[in-house]
């Protein structure tokens, strides 16, 4: 009950706010290097497309000082690497399934702080395109972070219908057993 409730304060609410304040054009098929300007111990990587948040990658920086990823949602094309101290995401082979926006997130205090995000698109695209999306990235998001939110309160309160119904069977239990005795 409290990680569906915890998850849709730190992941969801944040995401209506997020703006992809930087355009870059890309060419298909060549490798593409986003940079992070966040350091913290663990970065976390999200492309927003058409509205719906993805999960990429997870790095985490060692003991050590080394870049160590965590998980990546795709090996073969996403690479975490460390600058002058400074982490990025690479993207190998770039295809139209790459065309998005990025963010970069640290989890920081149970908080996730977001990097200014970078909007790829081609220029296949016409330049009116890319800050269309921009625009509508908040109308797609509060959809989806209402239907969230809907899905995340129904699961909260049957979680604690739940919770309750175990405390009365565990209650009248007790009272039955007190009364035998």
């Amino acid at each position: 009950m409290v990680l569906s409730c915890l998850m849709t304060v730190l992941i969801i609410l944040p995401l209506n706010h997020l703006e992809a304040v930087q355009l870059k054009e890309v060419k298909l098929g060549e490798t593409v290097v986003l940079k992070c300007n966040i350091s913290f111990n663990e970065i976390h990587w999200l492309k927003i497309s058409e509205g719906r948040p993805m999960a990429l990658m997870v790095t985490s920086l060692k003991h050590n000082g080394e870049l160590s990823v965590v998980w990546n949602y795709n090996e073969s094309r996403l690479e975490g690497f460390m600058e002058k101290q400074m982490t990025g995401l690479r993207i190998v082979h770039v295809s139209t399934s790459d065309l998005g926006t990025y963010y970069c997130a640290s989890l920081y205090q149970k908080h996730l702080d977001f990097d200014k995000g970078v909007q790829l698109y081609t220029s296949q695209q016409s330049k009116e395109e890319p800050n269309d999306h921009v625009k509508g990235l908040s109308g797609g998001l509060d959809g989806l972070s209402l239907h969230y939110q809907v899905f995340a309160a129904v699961l909260c309160f049957g979680l604690l219908g739940m919770f309750l119904a175990v405390s009365v069977v565990h209650m009248k239990t007790r009272r039955k057993q007190n009364l035998q005795h």
